[in-house]
């Protein structure tokens, strides 16, 4: 069977992604920052335990970081992951903290694929629509593939916001892909994903409720007690984790998204549709924030359809993102509470 090298592994895509390539019978390496990273995810999944091995790549910025994870296994397919979190207080400097260790990151990873990597055929990477729009200009722009975010290293160096740093740098680290692909001319194929908001249950090691990821943070707070009226919708689309991890796999061997970026997903969102969905069930009754009248934009994509069917991709339904979800952390909220 393949082996498979997930970067980010501890994160809340790559435990999806993960999840589905034990399945499907994949042996796997998974990256990490420390050994204690590695373990905890195999201590939240001990049927990993023969399956699942890790490296540990600590600084994304040294040259030859990835090294090790080619010379230690035999790679066929790369999901590449990791990316500087937007929401990690400790990230604050656009350089040293978005754009080094995204475009490093990347173009260290493809170098070590081709030095070392002879079997990779594919490496698969999670970008995001926010290497296409901040957000700001939903209403006045169509989206397709082939669009870029309008924004500038130094409009973000200017900025120092970290929203815009990561947008930024999303855009950035792609672009040292694309490149890099032009330059080298690897004999792996290159896939790049742009998912807008990503939600779905987490299934990545976590230490508490009040701190799980950026889209979970949102989705939990809305049935948690802390909005008496709904907050404003931070983006008005999204895919299901789970849906996004089949598109990542699936994505290692369509011959048709070879050496493609594309937008993926593209169902529209917003905070009432989650609240909608909730209040239709028991669980949540008398939980729910007031409805605020926003009117949420619709984003206008022109070929998300056609990269969802190019994968064979069934999206799931608002029920089964957002119930499932609600009543995963509700069941969370009462395991953790004992």
């Amino acid at each position: 069977m393949p082996h498979t090298l997930v970067t980010g592994a501890n994160g809340f895509v790559a435990a999806h992604i993960i999840d589905q390539l034990v399945a499907l019978g994949h042996s796997i390496t998974g990256s990490v920052r420390s050994t204690s990273k590695g373990q905890q995810i195999l201590d939240k999944h001990p049927e990993y335990k023969s399956k699942v091995k890790f490296v540990v790549v600590s600084d994304f910025t040294k040259p030859g970081t990835w090294d090790s994870a080619f010379q230690e296994a035999d790679i066929d397919y790369v999901i590449h992951t990791a990316a500087p979190l937007l929401d990690d207080p400790t990230n604050t400097d656009f350089d040293k903290d978005f754009l080094k260790p995204s475009v490093h990151g990347m173009t260290e990873l493809l170098q070590s694929a081709s030095k070392f990597g002879k079997n990779v055929k594919c490496v698969v990477v999670t970008g995001s629509i926010n290497a296409v729009t901040t957000g700001q200009d939903i209403e006045t722009r169509k989206f397709n593939s082939s669009e870029w975010l309008p924004v500038s290293i130094e409009d973000a160096r200017q900025a120092q916001n970290p929203y815009i740093s990561y947008c930024v740098a999303k855009a950035e680290a792609e672009k040292a892909l694309w490149s890099y692909v032009t330059t080298n001319k690897p004999t792996y194929s290159v896939v790049v994903l742009l998912p807008a908001l990503i939600f779905g249950p987490p299934i990545q090691p976590f230490s508490s409720l009040k701190k799980i990821n950026f889209s979970t943070d949102q989705l939990y707070s809305l049935f948690n007690g802390t909005y008496q009226v709904l907050p404003p919708t931070a983006f008005p689309s999204y895919i299901d984790v789970r849906d996004l991890a089949t598109a990542h796999i699936s994505s290692l061997t369509t011959p048709a998204v070879a050496n493609k970026r594309f937008l993926i997903g593209g169902l529209p969102f917003s905070n009432k549709m989650v609240i909608d969905v909730l209040s239709e069930m028991k669980e949540f009754q008398g939980k729910l924030p007031e409805d605020s009248g926003e009117k949420v934009g619709k984003v206008n994509f022109t070929d998300v359809a056609e990269w969802n069917e190019a994968l064979g991709l069934n999206l799931r339904t608002p029920y089964q993102t957002f119930g499932e979800t609600a009543l995963f952390l509700q069941n969370l909220e009462t395991e953790m509470e004992h």
